[in-house]
């Protein structure tokens, strides 16, 4: 119901106003006081009345079988019960021995009341439950130590409620309650059931029918009973009516039909009768009416009719299943459009599932009890034994190995740690780290480890885990050239390799040097991700400060690169994949290399993106971007503009191919000398392709060296990035304006980041990403505009399903306890200190 949506912070509210919630109990006065708001917010999640759900305060639970005692079979319950200790009183018997009498709260159904019981009344309860409950959820025992006044009282106040509450909710659990048990707790069951009854049917009944439902005929002499018992009040209370008796309305009436082999079969099916009144025979009610007195009351079966009436029109509708009601064949012949055919449809869907596995419980135990099975279940059986009992074994072997070398690590780690003075806490790598820094500042030097200290250093907690990628170790020695160019990932923070040449000294002139003995540099990968400098972790370091620390590091210096992914498979070749473990694992490799998409805007004006994936950001190219091979331009811009018309004119052999005007890749391949350099080979001299003058060699060699570093800035530059903790959700479908109208809905999706304004603030609007799947000519061609529409289709639900898991992922350590108790999100990756 629409009432219901805020129901908990309306159960809280209810439950302050009437003062039910209680402090602890003081053990030496045995009075409680009550709670304060913080108390009730550490308290909460424990509290009975604080775990309800709607529907507990409905009247559906029925009686269990209780012996000696007198009590109404058709009394239902409700689940709405909790119990709160008050503290104790101290007395004395007849013979003069101490007993304590325990005060408690009870508040059943929005009523609440005190009692006050000894605990030897609580084990004359456990006795007589005995007998009516299979399994009591925990068992209340005798303690000599209370008759000498020195037993733990609140505790024992704590358990008497503990138990009354969790043998309340085991029952209701089953939909039972106890009479005994509500009987002990003062509550008058059949009182609040018509009260509550009354109090519900005035909710739901209604003169007018929803949209999408249909009325429901009952019986007027079974409602008769009804409203008796609903409007009974002090001596004159009436019993519960018992089952609803909508069977008295309702008649068989054989049926002939026809078979294809001529033969005519005769059958009963249960119809209406004729000549019922409203108002006299039956009355109409709503579905949620009737749906509740038969969910209380039981009994039926179900007869549905679009007018309140009953017509004619209404028999010749075929019959649909059977009713609960006896076995015998229910009419529903009309069935709503809205909610009630939702549950309808629901109700049938569980009982054809039960079915099924009715069916299945029947073979299997047709199956024990044939000959021979037995047996061979027996060694099946006995074979699962062997296996789990060899299984476990060798996983406490393994345990008790790793606990061995995990004790001997510690105690290894505590002594030296012992032996060189250094605390464990991280505080005290703080304090380390601080000194480090002030002494480097001081020094104009990197950070040194000072006396008996380790070496502390901060890096950054990965958010996801990304499949393994290559990583390689470049050593550069005393007498090495170290001119490796170095580029700022914005999008990322990362720093990234952008160019290997160096002009001084790689350039030859073409009357100059041979440079035959030039010294090979280490092999280094274009675009290739600094990972470490010294095993200094580069994660938590600006651009800046990766420069500072290459240029103040001493030689040798060991650099940790991690190579770009260059194979992987593409996007539609996912789906060849089951186990979803191996799929997103191939998905999320698919991101570290790049997986080619369409990014629409506002502008209407789709760009070829790409969406790349780190440990803590999700990457996507914001503009068209494509390699700079226009040399007509780049001539031009360094002032060679004379050279234009003979570099489009050469015609000649390169890499064992003709080609016809010179091309970057040339001008890149080309030096005053053919010679192996220190990073390529040089197979093309500029007079080989029309350059002859010296100081334009020259020029034209830098000038070539900058311009393939600005193209790969240029490609980090045109990238955008948000870190994973940002990312809100993922979503199918057009769910926003900036798609083109001709975009599929269903090759379309969006993701949704966190928002940020200028000064850095959030703000509650998201920022949406609109990004289009899309194949490439080749992986498109000889398929049919449905094979294509199809494709795109299921790469759009594997791009939505495996980023639906990386922000899953992501969100396991997106939200942490702070300090105030409280949770808060993570706006950045986590930066830890350790030492190396």
């Amino acid at each position: 119901l629409p009432e219901m949506k805020e129901w908990k912070p309306s159960l809280l509210a209810f439950h302050l106003i009437n003062e039910d919630f209680w402090g602890p109990m003081d053990p030496l006065l045995g009075t409680v006081a009550p709670a304060t708001r913080k108390q009730i917010a550490h308290t909460m999640d424990s509290l009975w009345m604080m775990r309800t759900q709607p529907e507990d305060v409905l009247m559906k639970l029925r009686p269990i079988p209780t012996f000696e005692m007198d009590y109404c079979e058709e009394a239902r319950a409700c689940r709405m019960l909790s119990v709160a200790p008050l503290g104790w009183e101290t007395g004395v018997d007849l013979i003069g021995t101490p007993f304590q009498s325990y005060r408690i709260q009870v508040c059943y159904c929005m009523r609440k009341w005190t009692i006050t019981k000894r605990f030897s009344d609580f084990i004359q309860l456990q006795k007589e439950m005995y007998a009516e409950v299979d399994l009591l959820p925990n068992i209340l025992r005798k303690d000599m130590m209370f008759k000498f006044q020195i037993g733990d009282k609140v505790a024992r106040a704590k358990g008497l409620v503990l138990f009354v509450e969790k043998m309340h909710h085991s029952l209701a659990a089953r939909g039972m309650y106890s009479p005994r048990l509500m009987a002990f707790l003062g509550v008058d069951v059949l009182r609040i059931h018509l009260e509550e009854e009354g109090r519900v049917a005035k909710i739901l009944d209604s003169v007018n029918l929803n949209i999408g439902s249909v009325w429901h005929p009952v019986d007027e002499v079974w409602l008769r009973k009804w409203r008796k018992f609903v409007m009974g009040r002090g001596a004159r209370r009436y019993m519960p009516p018992g089952k609803i008796t909508n069977l008295r309305l309702m008649e068989e009436v054989p049926l002939t039909i026809s078979t294809r082999s001529g033969v005519d079969v005769t059958y009963t099916k249960w119809m209406p009768k004729k000549g019922m009144v409203l108002g006299k025979d039956y009355r109409s009610l709503n579905y949620n009416m009737f749906a509740y007195l038969k969910c209380v009351h039981g009994g039926g079966p179900w007869i549905s009719s679009k007018d309140k009436e009953i017509d004619d029109k209404l028999r010749e509708m075929p019959l649909i299943s059977k009713s609960e009601f006896g076995g015998v064949a229910g009419f529903r012949c009309v069935v709503g459009t809205g909610l009630e055919a939702i549950i309808r449809l629901q109700s049938f869907m569980r009982m054809a599932m039960c079915l099924i596995k009715k069916m299945k419980n029947h073979t299997d135990k047709l199956s024990h009890e044939a000959e021979g099975v037995r047996e061979v279940l027996y060694r099946y059986k006995e074979k699962c034994i062997e296996d789990d009992t060899h299984a476990y074994i060798r996983k406490e072997e393994e345990r008790r190995a790793m606990g061995y070398l995990e004790a001997a690590s510690n105690f290894t780690q505590k002594t030296w740690r012992a032996k060189k003075q250094i605390a464990v806490g991280g505080k005290a790598l703080e304090a380390i780290k601080e000194a480090q820094e002030i002494f480097a500042e001081a020094s104009g030097t990197l950070e040194q480890p000072a006396d008996a200290s380790p070496l502390v250093v901060e890096d950054v907690e990965n958010i996801v885990a990304i499949p393994s990628t290559e990583e390689y170790t470049v050593t550069f020695h005393e007498g090495m050239p170290f001119s490796v160019g170095l580029g700022e990932y914005a999008a990322t923070g990362e720093t990234v390799v952008t160019q290997l040449r160096d002009d001084g000294r790689d350039f030859v002139a073409k009357l100059g040097a041979d440079k035959k003995e030039t010294q090979k540099m280490p092999l280094i990968v274009m675009k290739s991700v600094l990972v470490a400098i010294n095993d200094c972790p580069t994660k938590a370091l600006s651009f800046q400060q990766v420069k500072d620390r290459v240029a103040k590091t001493p030689f040798p210096i060991s650099l940790v690169l991690r190579k770009p992914l260059e194979e992987t498979h593409q996007l539609h070749q996912l789906k060849v994949f089951e186990a979803e473990d191996i799929k997103l694992q191939a998905f999320k490799r698919l991101l570290v290399h790049g997986m080619p998409i369409k990014l629409h805007n506002k502008k209407k004006t789709p760009v070829k993106s790409t969406i790349w994936l780190t440990t803590t950001h999700l990457a996507w190219r914001t503009e068209d971007y494509s390699p700079d091979t226009d040399v007509a331009k780049f001539l031009k811009s360094c002032q060679l503009s004379h050279l234009v018309k003979k570099f489009k004119r050469w015609e000649g052999m390169h890499n064992g191919e003709a080609v016809t005007g010179v091309t970057r890749s040339m001008l890149e391949a080309a030096n005053g000398k053919k010679y192996s350099g220190a990073v390529q080979d040089y197979t093309l001299t500029y007079e080989d392709i029309g350059c002859t003058v010296a100081s334009e060699c020259q020029k034209l060699f830098a000038e070539t060296t900058a311009w393939g570093q600005a193209d790969v800035l240029k490609d980090f530059h045109t990238r955008d990035a948000q870190n994973l903790f940002d990312i809100k959700f993922v979503r199918e479908g057009k769910l926003s304006p900036g798609f083109q109208s001709k975009a599929k809905e269903n090759h379309c999706f969006t993701v949704h980041l966190q928002a940020f304004d200028k000064k850095g603030n959030e703000v509650a609007k998201s920022r949406v990403l609109e990004f289009e799947v899309d194949l490439s000519e080749d992986d498109a061609e000889g398929k049919s505009a449905a094979e294509l529409s199809a494709l795109k289709m299921e790469m759009r639900d594997v791009v939505v399903w495996g980023l639906t898991r990386i922000v899953a992922e992501a969100r396991s350590s997106k939200y942490f306890l702070g300090e105030d108790g409280r949770t808060h999100r993570r706006k950045a990756p986590v930066r830890r200190l350790r030492i190396i």
